[in-house]
């Protein structure tokens, strides 16, 4: 999630009026597209005194990891990259309740694809999608005219 910047928050908060309708935490969150909203600016508000610096992010706040860097390339990137090598897709639905089990905590799938998305550098990614006539004829045929597709019928060079 990108984080505005101090100075911006600063700004923002400067703009603030408890008796204008249109300088009030809402208005200033929607007009200033703060993802958090109204009770983001409030929160800021609630810290501010009157002071860029005082805006600043604290070192140790926020929300707790819920697995430990160990933990996610044990249990999370080893699989994928397991996967990768094998050309296989990752499954992140069936390897949730392995994560699960093996550290004893409760993970949101998110969370999990967040993990192998950041930590792990996998990616989501989209099978083509194929007609159904693509989809019958998608063989690479060893010898040529091995069945009656016109693929393989119209080949007179062997591979």
């Amino acid at each position: 999630m990108k984080h505005l910047s101090v100075e911006a928050k600063h700004h923002i908060l400067l703009e603030y009026s408890a008796a204008d309708a249109t300088r009030s935490f809402a208005a200033l969150a929607a007009r200033h597209h703060i993802k958090g909203g109204r009770e983001a600016v409030r929160q800021w508000h609630l810290r501010w005194n009157g002071t860029a610096a005082s805006l600043q992010r604290k070192q140790g706040t926020g929300r707790a990891r819920a697995l430990s860097a160990a933990q996610v390339r044990r249990h999370i990137a080893a699989p994928i990259r397991n996967s990768n090598r094998a050309a296989r897709a990752v499954r992140y639905t069936k390897l949730l309740p392995q994560v699960q089990a093996a550290t004893g905590s409760q993970l949101s799938l998110r969370t999990l694809q967040r993990y192998g998305k950041e930590e792990a550098d996998g990616r989501s990614t989209r099978g083509k999608k194929r007609t159904a006539d693509e989809s019958e004829h998608t063989h690479t045929c060893a010898m040529r005219r091995c069945c009656s597709c016109v693929e393989c019928a119209h080949s007179d060079s062997p591979l």
